[in-house]
C-alpha cells in the first residue's frame, strides 16, 4: 500500500470540486458555476490499485474581502506545507490571470512541497491552443514537477493524473479504511447539500451570503427523524428570494435537498427549513465561530 495527501488548489471556479468528485466517484464537495463554492478543506479518499489517494479540496485561494474569505484562503494556504503533493488547477480555456499568479505565490510559500500543474477543460482546446497554454504557464508561473492535461467534467486524463501522482506517495501506509470516501461529518455534508440547492436554484440573485446551521435533531424510534435547519442570509431581499412566492422556492429547495440527504442517510426524514436574516454575518467572528469556521481562542 502506498498513500499520500494531495492538496488541490487554484483560484475559485477552475473545477477543483468537480475533479475530486469525479475521482472519488462520490459527491464529496458541492459543485456550482459560482466562484468560491467550497468553504472547507474537504478530503476525498480514493482507493485504487493498492494505493490510497487522499485529495484535499481547498477553498479557492483569493484576496479576501471579509472574515469568511480570510478564513477560506488561510485554511487553504495552511495545508500546503503539510501535504505530500500540490495539484494546481488551471482553467485551460482562460488566460492566466492575476488570480492564478496570486495562487502561485501562495504555492511557492510551501517551498519543499512538490507541485504538479493540471490544465483542466482540454476538451475545449485544440492541440495548438494546448501547446500555447503550456508556453504561457512557463512564462507566467514557472516550472512544475509535472504537467497533466485533463477534462475533469468528463473524466478524461484521470488515469494519467493518478500515474503522475504515484511517485509522490509514501510506501507502507494506509490512512483510512478502504470503504471510506470522505472524513467529512454527515451533518456537515447535509448542510452543504442544502447550500448547493440554494446556489443552483437562486443563481445570481443570491450570492455567497448563505450559511446553514442544524439547530435541532429529533430522533424517532417509530418514525422519521426530524431535522430543523436555519438558512441565514444578510438582507431581507435575499430572504424573500429564497422563500419565493407563496413559499414555492423554499419548498423546492427543501424537497430536492431532502431527497439527496435521504440517499446519504439511507432513510426517510422530515426536513424543516427556516430562513433568518443576520446582517453582515460573514464579517462577524463570533457567528463564524458558531458555524465552525474559526477555532475558539
Amino acid at each position: 500500500m502506498k498513500a499520500g495527501f494531495i492538496a488541490v488548489v487554484g483560484r475559485p471556479n477552475v473545477g477543483k470540486s468537480t475533479l475530486i468528485n469525479k475521482l472519488v466517484s462520490e459527491k464529496v464537495a458541492i459543485v456550482s458555476d459560482k466562484a468560491g463554492t467550497t468553504r472547507d478543506t474537504i478530503k476525498g479518499i480514493l482507493n485504487v490499485n493498492g494505493n490510497q489517494y487522499v485529495f484535499i479540496d481547498t477553498p479557492g485561494i483569493h484576496k479576501p474581502k471579509h472574515l469568511l474569505g480570510e478564513y477560506m484562503t488561510n485554511s487553504a494556504v495552511k495545508i500546503l506545507k503539510d501535504v505530500d503533493l500540490i495539484l494546481m488547477i488551471l482553467d485551460g480555456t482562460q488566460e492566466i490571470s492575476t488570480g492564478d499568479e496570486f495562487v502561485m505565490e501562495r504555492v511557492m510559500e510551501a517551498r519543499r512541497t512538490p507541485r504538479i500543474l493540471v490544465i483542466n477543460k482540454i476538451d475545449k482546446l485544440t492541440d495548438e491552443q494546448l501547446q500555447e497554454k503550456k508556453k504561457e504557464v512557463e512564462e507566467k508561473l514557472g516550472k512544475f514537477d509535472g504537467i497533466v492535461e485533463i477534462a475533469g467534467e468528463y473524466g478524461i486524463g484521470l488515469a494519467k493524473l493518478l500515474n503522475a501522482v504515484d511517485p509522490f506517495l509514501e510506501e507502507g501506509i494506509q490512512y483510512y479504511p478502504e470503504d471510506m470516501y470522505t472524513d467529512m461529518p454527515v451533518y456537515r455534508i447535509m448542510t452543504e447539500i442544502i447550500r448547493e440547492k440554494i446556489l443552483l436554484k437562486t443563481r445570481d440573485e443570491v450570492p455567497h451570503s448563505i450559511a446553514i446551521e442544524i439547530i435541532n435533531v429529533e430522533r424517532r424510534d417509530n418514525g422519521k427523524d426530524k431535522f430543523d435547519i436555519n438558512i441565514y442570509v444578510e438582507r431581507d431581499s435575499q430572504k424573500g428570494i429564497i422563500i419565493g412566492k407563496n413559499g414555492k422556492m423554499l419548498k423546492e429547495i427543501g424537497t430536492e435537498a431532502r431527497r439527496e440527504i435521504e440517499i446519504l442517510l439511507d432513510k426517510e426524514i422530515y426536513l424543516n427549513l427556516w430562513v433568518k436574516v443576520k446582517e453582515d454575518w460573514r464579517k462577524k467572528k463570533p457567528f463564524l465561530k458558531e458555524l465552525g469556521y474559526f477555532a475558539e481562542d
